[in-house]
């Protein structure tokens, strides 16, 4: 997987509203990753969709967010979220499949979308000149005394950290409550340290370690291990780390040891062998090929070509086959000697830390770790020696002057970037060297960006988004730290430009400039601290464990950056510092600074930051498509076409010179009166030991149903569901009111006008609720194909008060959330016309899922992206008011209610929301039915299965793409399973055959996906060197193969070994009360009502055997008796080695779609569907 470091989020309205409108999917999304080192793990919608305007933290709050449409959603853990993580999580969101859902609207958004996890853009251009102190700024905290770890008050897990005799560090953590283990590897060297003659080599060195080592030379050694107990891996290069990590099920001591001993054996003993090298190369010039249409790594490269050529930031990360292969044959160097060289180099014991979270006590944990990694080496050549001392206070990473220059030029100009998707965004970035050892403590400690982030980021009353608004030119702001190096970081702020703000961009700058003024010259607001610290606090008290995964990496990395007692606390908690020398000991959450003097201290380090944001020392970007065929450059790795405009003496001038910030009418905001008050955070049902979330359980235990929800109303108006909450002793709760009505999404000119009311309401709801989201009170508003659906979330404190006043907006008022003129509804028009637009620039394998996804779904439940762009010019102003004050007019809620209230609330809640929203009740016989899914026509074996083939609609992107879909029927659970324990078994047979031996793409993949009562077995593949008729030739070809060569092998002991690992996933206990609301809200939204479906399928996998998976192949795969109900989707792009013959918009043929032959096809199968039924 290539460095998460050097991808960059975009934060423009744009990709955010692409990925709720666009990539149209159904529920219980099919999950496109690929194996070990890859770019793509998972999609994790909860972060991206997000309100992107949040400053970001150094730390990453819980994150409680009810995530609907999702059966198998990740925890949001408590995670680190450095630039690194943030990279890694947001990367994979904007570069996996996005499987949202146009039929939802928001598809896999958060019902509750904490505005806490912001996003971010990450890794960019930085920095003024090289600290010059004595001592290194590279080794911050090296006299750092170890400490005891500080722990979050409601983490009960067991700790301990140790330094093994090779000088590697480690993390333990026993967490009994868990099915699942975890460690991840971070090893302190990154590709700021490629050699400058192989760019790329740290890259190509971690996927390297995945294929084979001398005490495990199979290459997929690994991989076939941990799938064989429900496990995973993958890994990714940062600039100055590269952290690796697995997972895998934990009920066995002895599997997990070795699990371990394998894990270790790839930095004690690698191969490197020499055919692996070649093959691996393919692998690495197919992620690139991936890459070249992504406006994430195309600006990420601008940004770094502004850095010092001189500087390893300057460097080109990912390598290609051009970097790797041909010139080092050029130069006549070895790659493998290169590779080991550098493995030989950099991955030394004294550079490690591991962090292991398992349920395995302390002392048996630190047994097998020690075993497993006693033999890696320590190079004594460069023992103590960190990489990045080559060139921290040697090389200053910016504007170098006679020291040294840039490719394209950093300070007093503009840079203008013509993008692939159609973004508007202006981004100004700062640099922040550290200036010496306690500098850079500080910034660790004291967090001053956080404040000041804060304060440009906000979005209430009289802030700089505000401003930027009602001129019309801004739709969003962004502020937060970027790039995170040894020597530097980066403070960054994103501006989602309208077309007017395009035309004035110079004032908007001026406008940020003013803000900053008043940063630097107003005085403060006492409050202004104290609440963001009070906020954090909040954070920190009722921070719960997440899943062992994420936790794994965030430790790993954590224990190289903070000493010791602060590698859980240090990224999550503001004002460390008590004094000069001495940090915080306790993990008792505070209400407030410790000292005056400690206040003193945060508010000197927050100005002194402040100062460093001026004009001179600041990058100026520019993204438009309005640029194309106006520049006069092409970036060298991605091909971007950009310009280079020097500011004029008038401009730079009237920056410096800006005007005070109340000329504007921004200030600073005014207090928070949504925190939350110690009366309001009293857990009211005690937590019972058996239910603890941090109990251990046995697997009887586990098998047993939690107590589901209770029906406490039910008529023709109200379906009220509720449960409180006695598991997870949070003072928060969970509310979901679904209005089930069927004409607010009966057509693609309904569903643009539901698109525009979201983007409107939420937009005129911002200033009100944006303080609310601070402290973790949230809304959503979904217009669905059933119905509309609000949620709130959060503090149960003035939860109540605050769903009551957005839904009086929402319902009552909802005229005032409206456009006020042409001019604000083009504006919202506009962002939705480009997000729309953004579908054609995604990924190949993306627009196969998305057409593969059309064909399984009715009509009603998701339009074409066509037609929503057509409905959306046919729209007025009027149009959107006549729709709206319709919207509430008669219907019946189905609603949850879950968490810290008990039933009198509940349905005092309930009564509040009824007065409200104040609609007419609907007969029965006229509510919305629920999804069902198409069925796919049964062909025989022999026959060609139904396919739709589709040209890639980027005539840049040279990548072909198939899915292959198998659609199962039976509703029952045995089937179900069967097809998960199926996919457990050939998914990675199917990657090590396409992928790592075949080297046909980067993207290959194989998973299970839901639509209703039906299981899709998928198969994808993205290619930029073989077309599609080989791509299919070769998924088939193994398809075919597979009962033979991976299932008939297996015995009935190895198939319960991968059953049982699937139990252990589906019984692992929820570890948040926002992840158990939403398994809760789905079985009311599909109307399954099958609260304990998990067990259920639990138990039955536990009496799954070889019969059953070879009957299930035949019949589903194969179709040997009855016909097999096949889909195939291909993407065939217009040129280079993968394209092929140019695919019809229509076709005759009964068993061949073009992208026109859709509509008739899923009216044909809605018939049947109909008759069926």
């Amino acid at each position: 997987m290539m460095t998460m470091m050097m991808v960059r989020v975009i934060l423009i309205s744009t990709y955010f509203y692409s990925l709720q409108f666009l990539l149209q999917t159904t529920t219980d999304a099919f999950q496109v990753t690929t194996k070990s080192h890859s770019s793509i793990r998972r999609p994790l919608t909860s972060i991206l969709l997000a309100k992107p305007h949040r400053p970001k933290m150094l730390y990453s709050p819980s994150n409680d967010s009810i995530h609907p449409n999702n059966n198998n959603i990740d925890d949001d853990d408590v995670t680190v979220a450095e630039s690194s993580t943030r990279r890694q999580l947001l990367f994979s969101l904007l570069a996996s499949t996005i499987t949202t859902s146009t039929t939802a609207m928001i598809g896999l958004k958060p019902l509750v979308a904490q505005a806490k996890v912001a996003l971010v853009q990450e890794e960019q251009v930085v920095v003024a000149t090289a600290a010059t102190a004595s001592t290194s700024v590279a080794n911050a905290f090296q006299n750092a005394s170890g400490g005891k770890l500080i722990i979050p008050p409601l983490d009960t897990r067991s700790y301990e950290v140790f330094t093994m005799s090779n000088g590697l560090k480690v993390i333990l953590c026993s967490d009994t409550s868990s099915n699942t283990a975890s460690a991840a590897m971070n090893v302190h060297v990154g590709a700021a340290s490629d050699p400058d003659s192989v760019p790329g080599l740290a890259h190509f060195n971690e996927h390297m370690l995945f294929l084979g080592t001398r005490k495990y030379p199979e290459t997929n050694s690994f991989e076939n291990f941990l799938s064989a107990n429900g496990g995973s891996s993958n890994a990714f290069t940062d600039s100055e780390n590269t952290v690796y990590y697995f997972d895998m099920a934990a009920d066995d001591d002895a599997k997990l040891r070795q699990g371990l001993d394998r894990f270790g054996s790839f930095f004690s003993c690698p191969l490197f062998t020499e055919s692996s090298t070649l093959k691996e190369l393919n692998a690495i010039e197919s992620e690139h090929a991936k890459n070249l249409q992504s406006d994430i790594f195309r600006l990420y490269q601008i940004e770094k070509s502004r850095a010092n050529s001189q500087h390893p930031y300057s460097k080109f990360y990912t390598g290609n086959k051009a970097t790797l292969l041909e010139n080092t044959k050029r130069y006549k160097i070895d790659l493998r000697t290169e590779l080991i060289k550098f493995w030989s180099t950099y991955y030394s014991a004294d550079q490690m830390a591991i962090a292991v979270v398992a349920p395995q006590p302390i002392a048996l944990l630190k047994d097998m770790v020690v075993s497993a990694l006693e033999d890696v080496p320590v190079n004594g050549d460069r023992l103590g020696i960190k990489p990045e001392e080559d060139w921290v206070e040697k090389i200053p990473p910016f504007f170098p002057g006679g020291l040294g220059g840039s490719v394209i030029p950093a300070r007093n100009s503009w840079v203008q970037v013509v993008p692939v998707a159609d973004i508007r965004q202006l981004i100004l970035t700062w640099p922040i060297v550290y200036e010496s050892v306690q500098d850079k403590e500080c910034q660790f400690l004291n967090k001053p960006a956080y404040y000041v982030s804060h304060l440009l980021g906000h979005e209430g009353p009289a802030s700089l988004l505000s401003y930027l608004k009602k001129q019309g030119w801004a739709n969003g702001v962004g502020a937060s730290t970027d790039a995170d190096l040894s020597d530097f970081y980066t403070l960054q702020m994103s501006v989602q430009l309208t077309q007017k703000g395009l035309e004035h961009v110079e004032d908007v700058v001026e406008a940020i400039f003013s803000s900053i003024r008043m940063l630097r010259e107003d005085p403060w607001p006492r409050y202004i601290l104290d609440e963001v610290l009070q906020i954090s606090e909040l954070e920190w008290r009722f921070l719960t464990p997440g899943s062992p995964g994420q936790y794994s990496q965030s430790l790993s990395q954590n224990m190289l950056r903070y000493p010791q007692s602060l590698v859980i606390a240090g990224p999550r908690r503001l004002a460390l510092r008590v004094s000069e020398n001495e940090w915080i000991d306790s993990n008792k959450p505070r209400v407030g600074f410790t000292s005056e003097a400690q206040f003193q201290d945060n508010l000197k380090s927050t100005l002194d930051f402040a100062s460093k944001l001026t004009v001179d020392n600041c990058l100026f970007t520019v993204v438009s498509k309005s640029f194309d065929g106006k520049t006069d450059k092409v970036e060298k790795w991605y091909g971007t076409k950009y310009g280079v405009k020097p500011l004029g003496v008038g401009v730079r001038n009237q920056w410096l010179n800006c005007r005070p910030a109340h000329d504007f009418g921004i200030y600073f905001p005014q207090p928070n009166k949504f925190i939350p008050d110690e009366r309001g955070l009293v857990v009211k049902k005690p937590v019972k030991a058996i239910d603890n979330i941090n109990t251990a359980l046995t697997l009887e235990e586990r098998l047993k149903p939690t107590t589901p929800p209770s029906l406490i109303r039910n008529d023709e108006r109200w379906t009220v569901y509720f449960k409180q909450d006695d598991k997870f002793g949070e003072p928060k709760a969970y509310a979901v009111f679904e209005l089930l009505t069927k004409d607010a999404f009966s057509s693609p000119r309904k569903a643009a006008l539901a698109s525009l009311y979201q983007v409107s309401a939420n937009d005129r709801l911002q200033e009100y609720a944006y303080d609310a989201s601070l402290t973790g009170l949230t809304y959503d508003i979904n217009v669905l194909p059933r119905g509309v659906r609000l949620t709130f979330g959060g503090y149960n404190d003035k939860l109540l008060d605050f769903a009551a006043y957005v839904s009086k907006k929402l319902s009552q008022e909802v005229t005032t959330l409206l456009p006020d003129s042409q001019e604000e509804f083009e504006r919202y028009r506009d962002e939705l016309r480009r997000a729309y637009a953004a579908f054609d620039v995604q990924q190949p394998y993306s627009h196969a899922i998305y057409y593969t996804n059309l064909l399984l779904q009715p009509k009603s439940f998701q339009y074409t992206n066509a037609e929503m762009r057509v409905a959306l010019e046919n729209v007025s102003l009027e149009d959107l008011t006549d729709y709206v004050v319709k919207i509430w007019d008669s219907g019946k809620v189905e609603a949850l209610l879950q968490g810290n209230i008990d039933e009198k609330e509940a349905l005092q809640f309930v009564d509040v929301i009824d007065r409200t929203l104040r609609f007419d009740t609907m007969p029965s016989k006229d509510l919305p039915p629920h999804l069902e899914a198409l069925q796919v026509p049964l062909v025989g074996p022999e026959s060609n299965p139904m396919k739709i083939s589709s040209a890639e609609p980027n005539s840049s992107n040279k990548n072909a793409a198939v899915q292959v879909t198998f659609q199962c029927l039976d509703p029952s659970e045995k089937a179900h399973v069967v097809v998960e324990v199926l996919s457990s078994i050939i998914a990675e047979k199917f990657y090590e055959d396409l992928r790592t031996k075949q080297q046909l793409g980067y993207i290959v993949s194989c998973g299970v996906k839901a639509v209703s009562s039906s299981r899709l077995l998928s198969f994808v593949v993205q290619s930029s060197v073989a077309p599609v008729e080989r791509l299919n030739a070769e998924i088939l070809k193994f398809v075919n193969n597979a009962k033979n060569a991976c299932l008939d092998p297996l015995s009935d002991a190895e198939i319960q070994a991968v059953a049982r690992a699937l139990v252990l996933k589906k019984t692992d206990p929820d570890k948040k009360l926002a992840s158990e609301a939403t398994r809760n809200w789905n079985e009311i939204a599909t109307g399954r009502l099958q609260f304990d479906r998990r067990q259920k399928e639990a138990k039955t996998l536990l009496n799954i055997t070889k019969k059953d998976v070879l009957e299930y192949w035949d019949e589903i795969v194969l179709g040997i008796k009855g016909g097999r109900r096949m889909l195939v989707s291909e993407v065939i792009p217009k040129s280079g080695d993968a394209s092929s013959r140019t695919p019809a918009k229509s076709y005759k043929a009964d068993n061949k779609l073009g992208i026109d032959d859709v509509d008739r096809y899923r009216m044909d199968r809605e018939q049947k569907l109909v008759t069926t039924s």
